[in-house]
């Protein structure tokens, strides 16, 4: 009777250990720690950039909302920012010369272009995914990166953030069952 009650089950078989969770395996109502606040999945997608994946988790704290972004190795953590926040009329530029400034300002920083693709996002991994394109900025010490998102003919989005690593988050626990335990 005690063996069925701490792990021997009937006939000695024992219950297979939970999985291990890690970054690559969050899935939707996973919990995570990083930087002393327990964060929530509360969506993921997945970007294809003709043939390159990438993979997003949203993430909620409270009233933060965060995006860990996996692209290879890389991982970025980044916040929504509004385009008013940049000290250049992005969306201007872009209607009148088909890409954004060079070079953008954001809270004192200088970010300079690195990089500009065209990719298809798709909600939960799976299904139809919706075009966009994307620029990426960079500081000049290479910790911080800025993107500016086109979706369709006037709908911009811009992100900020930086470059993390992967045991910089921690205690990555599955969602809970439905119903309780």
């Amino acid at each position: 009777m005690i063996r069925k009650w701490f792990g021997g089950g009937e006939g000695g078989e024992e219950d297979p250990p939970p999985p291990e969770y890690t970054l690559d395996t969050m899935q939707v109502g996973c919990l995570v720690d990083y930087d002393l606040k327990t964060w929530e999945v509360v969506g993921y997608a997945t970007c294809d950039y003709e043939g390159a994946q990438t993979r997003e988790w949203e993430l909620r704290c409270g009233d933060l909302l965060r995006y860990l972004e996996q692209d290879e190795e890389t991982w970025i953590l980044s916040a929504r920012i509004s385009l008013r926040e940049l000290s250049e009329p992005v969306a201007e530029v872009i209607a009148r010369q088909g890409d954004p400034p060079e070079e953008l300002h954001y809270q004192g920083r200088v970010y300079r272009a690195i990089s500009s693709s065209a990719g298809e996002y798709v909600e939960g991994g799976k299904g139809l995914g919706r075009e966009f394109v994307s620029w990426t900025y960079e500081t000049a010490e290479g910790d911080r990166v800025l993107f500016v998102s086109q979706w369709g003919e006037r709908d911009y989005r811009s992100f900020e953030g930086e470059y993390v690593e992967e045991y910089q988050f921690t205690d990555i626990l599955p969602a809970p069952k439905e119903g309780g335990a």
